[in-house]
């Protein structure tokens, strides 16, 4: 399995930069126009090897070191991209809406970019905790942020379609871009499994680093963490129960996303945290 390693960290940006290419042709395409479907057919297709790939790369990497590639930064980095790629896809089937790709997919292949390009020169080493536990409660948070990373893509295209249409302006990007109420229920459907995802994250997290014999709630990267969840929950329950369907329901989750994000870039780069992998 190893000699696997270097050849799929090369070719899945390659795999992924073919997808962002006939996604990008996809959102050109006139939806009138049926005419050209070719690139209906080959992004999906595309996209779906380049996740299985991505996915064995994982697993090659796995069984070659002993445990899940998730202690590196960029172990984080390529394992999101493949999160973020996986949601996507999820929801692409599951709305059959295929426009919204180009504004997904670009990251996608940034993040593994550098990953690919800067992940293989990280020592492989074991991480310094429990594995079991440790790979339980990182792989849920990896999940966890594709989910929330989706979910505030789709928000942020609800706004800006929002605006066009309360300037009542119909320009390209209007023509390409499913209903409102459809970007809502993508944004609040990524949202909700990311909640479910990052609470399994934070449950286990808490119970590895009490087996570790370390004090989670000592942690401010567990309190930020515990914060954002409650953004993100009050968001989905905002819409599902207050009927928050305009603007105020993204705002709010992408509060929680915001949070989620500082509580990571605090907790690398000021903060001494069991939480910091370099």
């Amino acid at each position: 399995m190893r000699f696997l390693v270097p050849l799929l960290i090369t070719t899945l940006p390659v795999l992924y930069a073919l997808s962002v290419a006939a996604y990008a042709r996809i959102y050109n395409t006139e939806p009138a126009d049926t005419g050209d479907q070719t690139s209906h057919r080959v992004g999906p297709r595309v996209l779906r090897v380049a996740v299985l790939l991505h996915l064995l790369y994982l697993i090659a990497r796995g069984w070659t070191e002993g445990h899940l590639p998730l202690a590196s930064v960029y172990d984080f980095l390529s394992a999101t991209a493949l999160a973020l790629a996986a949601v996507y896809l999820y929801v692409e089937m599951r709305q059959r809406i295929r426009t919204t790709g180009i504004f997904v997919l670009p990251l996608v292949l940034l993040i593994q970019l550098i990953a690919s390009a800067y992940g293989s020169t990280v020592p492989l080493t074991k991480p310094p905790i429990n594995p079991f536990w440790f790979e339980l409660h990182t792989l849920a948070a990896v999940l966890g942020y594709g989910a929330f990373f989706v979910s505030a893509i789709y928000g942020i295209l609800f706004l800006f379609l929002y605006r066009e249409i309360k300037g009542n302006r119909i320009s390209f990007f209007f023509t390409r871009m499913p209903p409102l109420e459809s970007l809502a229920r993508m944004n609040v459907s990524a949202a909700s499994a990311g909640l479910v995802l990052l609470a399994l994250a934070i449950l286990m997290g808490i119970g590895w680093g009490k087996a570790a014999g370390l004090h989670p709630f000592s942690d401010p990267k567990t309190w930020l963490t515990i914060a954002a969840w409650c953004l993100l929950g009050f968001a989905v329950v905002a819409y599902h129960r207050l009927g928050w369907r305009g603007p105020r329901a993204v705002y709010a989750s992408l509060a929680g996303l915001t949070t989620l994000l500082l509580s990571r870039v605090v907790t690398d780069l000021f903060v001494r945290s069991f939480h910091t992998f370099r």
